[in-house]
């Protein structure tokens, strides 16, 4: 099967303001899947990569802290070498998208080297569209082949991961798969890679080996609650809903987290298929009025019907991921 869970891939909460309300309304998507942009490094010989791993939240516009970024200076001995410096200050600002003019400004000139322009795809990769991430990612991986330059395994893995989250928001998930596999060719650790691929395997139905990696992916680093909530969701798509409900439970601990109300919503579709109702009203409640509840208890309905007749979990889950849900930010609810 060639469906992926990455046509909702690189979405984030997007928070707006609608005229004659005082609540924010967050649209969210129920069990999409994303992978983070990774970015912001500065790359060299000895250059690590930044984390990048999926999670499950909403939808977004990219937002930027930059406005257009200045000209390059030309009236110093080096500007290129200014340019750099001033790109990468802003990119440390969070600056992203004034970094990247400068960085573009820089590649049209000729002054990058490889290096440096896979460094310029890092960091705009936290923003631009797939496509135009791909074509920038495969700009820097020509000029690096042409220079011969042998690459550590952490800048292969900027390279190959960035690659993969691009072409896996694009749903090519064949050649996704083997730019992952070439991260974890050099580092068999990486996260991100190991997080990625589990979720590859599993809109394959390749449930085992995908729960495999993502167990691999959380016993590396079990702080992090995108790679939590995957292996959660992996459980849940492989049937088994009350080992996906311990694991939500415990990435919903804190609230502090950005990703708590896509996590709890999660929580509250696995409550529902293991046929906790009360529990999942409840997980519900936290996040949304009674009327967007009700709609989405009715969504849940609607699945669970269809998953006891015989339909896959993992395309339900699928299905999901592409529906928007209302649902009202809590926090600004009186």
């Amino acid at each position: 099967m060639n469906s992926t869970p990455c046509s909702t891939a690189m979405r984030r909460f997007s928070l707006q303001h609608f005229p004659g309300q005082h609540a924010r309304i967050v649209m969210l998507v129920a069990l999409s899947s994303l992978l983070s942009a990774c970015g912001g490094l500065t790359i060299r010989a000895e250059s690590g990569s930044g984390p990048a791993t999926r999670n499950v939240a909403a939808k977004s516009t990219p937002t930027s802290t930059a406005a257009t970024a200045p000209a390059l200076p030309r009236s110093v001995k080096n500007p290129s070498s200014d340019g750099l410096q001033l790109a990468r200050l802003m990119r440390d600002q969070a600056r992203y998208e004034g970094a990247a003019e400068i960085y573009a400004q820089l590649e049209q000139r000729g002054s990058l080297q490889p290096l440096e322009l896979l460094e310029y795809a890092s960091v705009a990769a936290r923003f631009q569209a797939p496509q135009d991430s791909l074509a920038l990612y495969g700009r820097a991986r020509r000029a690096l082949r042409e220079a011969a330059i042998s690459l550590t395994p952490d800048a292969t893995a900027t390279l190959c991961n960035g690659l993969g989250r691009a072409r896996m928001a694009l749903s090519q998930t064949d050649a996704a798969l083997a730019d992952f596999d070439c991260t974890l060719a050099v580092k068999p650790d990486d996260v991100v890679a190991l997080n990625a691929k589990g979720v590859l395997l599993d809109a394959r139905r390749e449930h085992e080996q995908a729960r495999a990696l993502l167990q691999r992916a959380n016993d590396i680093d079990p702080a992090d609650l995108r790679v939590l909530n995957n292996l959660a969701l992996s459980q849940l798509a492989n049937g088994d809903a009350a080992k996906a409900v311990q694991l939500l439970l415990q990435a919903t601990q804190s609230r502090q987290t950005p990703l708590w109300a896509s996590l709890q919503l999660n929580l509250a579709f696995a409550q529902w298929l293991q046929g906790q109702d009360d529990r999942a009203t409840r997980s519900l409640s936290a996040l949304m009025d009674e009327e967007h509840a009700r709609q989405a208890l009715a969504d849940f309905a609607t699945r669970r019907t269809r998953i006891r007749a015989g339909s896959p979990v993992a395309e339900e889950l699928l299905a999901a991921s592409r529906q928007w849900l209302p649902l009202r930010d809590k926090a600004d609810r009186g």
